[in-house]
């Protein structure tokens, strides 16, 4: 007393069609997941090289400023010499630009702020992604299939003018 329906045939391959749209969609999550993953990288690795070229550019003190007396007085910020610390944060980013070239296609030279007893450093560079052409495809303005990051660093001069308090 069993009776079989009667297959249509109408439903044939739609668990295939299923299939495929589900490996599709973890496919692109995989490529997208593995993209930032390397974004976020090199981000933290050109991070890591502007807060050293930061430090470095900080230890920059205007010595004729401390010397004529022109330093601030007591418990101000040592003046810092713009030259000295551009010079300063472009060789420690030399140092670390072996590193990076493993990560980004494009370093661009640092680009230092002085203002007081604080520098600001500021580097950016270009990366290549693993799936840049994936990238090239789904965002427009990425024809290279490269991503631009740029960072920030701040540090301020490590002592004190000295002066009568």
């Amino acid at each position: 007393m069993l009776t079989r329906l009667h297959d249509s045939g109408r439903d044939r391959g739609q668990l295939a069609l299923l299939v495929i749209g589900y490996v599709a969609i973890t496919g692109l999550l995989i490529v997208v997941g593995i993209d930032v993953s390397k974004v976020f990288l090199a981000r933290r690795a050109l991070s890591s090289a502007a807060d050293a070229a930061a430090l470095a550019a900080a230890q920059a003190v205007d010595r004729a400023a401390i010397y004529s007396g022109d330093a601030g007085g007591c418990g101000a910020l040592l003046p810092l010499d713009v030259d000295r610390a551009a010079q300063l944060a472009g060789q420690s980013v030399a140092d670390d630009l072996d590193s990076l070239r493993q990560t980004f296609g494009t370093v661009d030279p640092p680009e230092t702020l002085v203002a007081g007893g604080t520098v600001t450093v500021h580097l950016s560079g270009d990366i290549a992604v693993p799936f840049g052409g994936v990238l090239a495809l789904l965002v427009p303005g990425h024809g290279d299939g490269r991503v631009h990051v740029g960072v920030s660093a701040s540090a301020q001069s490590p002592l004190s003018a000295p002066g009568g308090c």
